[in-house]
């Protein structure tokens, strides 16, 4: 195993100690286990998040599959409501064509949302009417304008900065606001079983790799405490499902395009389904007062609940105790 000088701090515990490399290409803190990917260019990531990143490049049509998009997020704010009632104002950060709150806003008196890609944020507010800004995240002024709930679904793994954006969020939020984010679980059974294959893994579109220990760290390092953590379900079409793995090529891309000529289109779009194989996390997290440098003592202490979302037909799991957390 490679070991790697730091030349900077660790995202998650703010180590000096240097890396690991792992599956070739990413690095793993020998500090904390924090895995992630060093190696991007960042003009060339500013590239990445236009509109055929939404069509064609990481999803087939995103737009197309607003149906099963928008499923998938009414289960979020359902698994939100377990946690905090939906009410009062959210933020989305990475809110794309603005479908989760336009769902949200039948539960929350103020709705907003921002990203990157100017497309998706032009047919948030042009067709949906919704409160949505391009531009980045931390250089938006929001004025002294404050959210009970800020969300980042499937975001926090792309971002360069994810530690920064995250404490942005802490200071945009109300006394006692919460944040609910998901992002891969490198250190869940199907990433372990599948390694540097694991599907989660396509840098530089995904730059940064959790696991329950590192999330929670980071997050309590920077004043939220975790109170619970689940895993995701998505429902997807079967065109869905065949067009992603068409996009990642190999033999799999070309059975799926097989497939695709057997399969009319119209007919994928139709059936559908769960899907949850356990890897994605589902995070709810809510602004304390206290600091904890060590990250998981306040974990310990709250004696946060972590457990398989229960209705996701691909995922048979059992409750998983603090005791359990494991680093990858």
């Amino acid at each position: 195993m490679n070991r790697l000088p730091s030349d900077e701090v660790c995202r998650v515990c703010e180590c000096h100690e240097g890396y690991d490399r792992v599956f070739d290409q990413l690095d793993r803190c020998q500090s904390c286990g924090f895995i992630t990917f060093r190696g991007f260019d960042q003009e060339a990531l500013s590239n990445i998040y236009n509109e055929s990143y939404f069509a064609g490049v990481e999803y087939p049509d995103y737009l197309g599959q607003q149906d099963a998009v928008r499923r998938s997020m009414r289960r979020h704010l359902a698994q939100m409501a377990r946690y905090n009632p939906n009410r009062g104002s959210l933020l989305e950060v990475g809110c794309a064509y603005g479908f989760f709150i336009d769902e949200g806003k039948r539960y929350f008196e103020n709705v907003a949302g921002i990203d990157i890609c100017e497309t998706p944020t032009a047919y948030a507010r042009e067709t949906l009417g919704l409160n949505v800004e391009c531009g980045e995240f931390q250089a938006v002024d929001f004025g002294s304008r404050r959210f009970d709930v800020v969300c980042l679904w499937d975001t926090l793994e792309h971002l360069r900065a994810p530690d920064a954006c995250l404490k942005r969020c802490v200071s945009l939020l109300n006394e006692d606001g919460m944040v609910f984010l998901t992002t891969g679980d490198i250190g869940s059974f199907n990433a372990r079983l599948r390694g540097g294959r694991w599907r989660q893994i396509h840098p530089p579109t995904h730059l940064h790799y959790f696991s329950k220990s590192t999330i929670t760290r980071l997050l309590n390092r920077l004043g939220l405490e975790v109170v619970g953590i689940e895993t995701a379900s998505y429902y997807h079409t079967l065109y869905n499902v065949l067009a992603s793995i068409r996009i990642r090529n190999g033999w799999g891309g070309r059975l799926a395009a097989t497939v695709m000529t057997v399969v009319t289109q119209s007919l994928a779009c139709r059936l559908g389904f769960w899907v949850n194989l356990g890897d994605i996390m589902f995070i709810a997290a809510r602004k304390s007062l206290v600091k904890d440098s060590h990250g998981l003592q306040n974990l310990m202490n709250s004696q946060t609940s972590v457990r398989p979302e229960s209705t996701g037909p691909f995922l048979s799991g059992r409750n998983i105790s603090v005791d359990e957390f494991q680093g990858p």
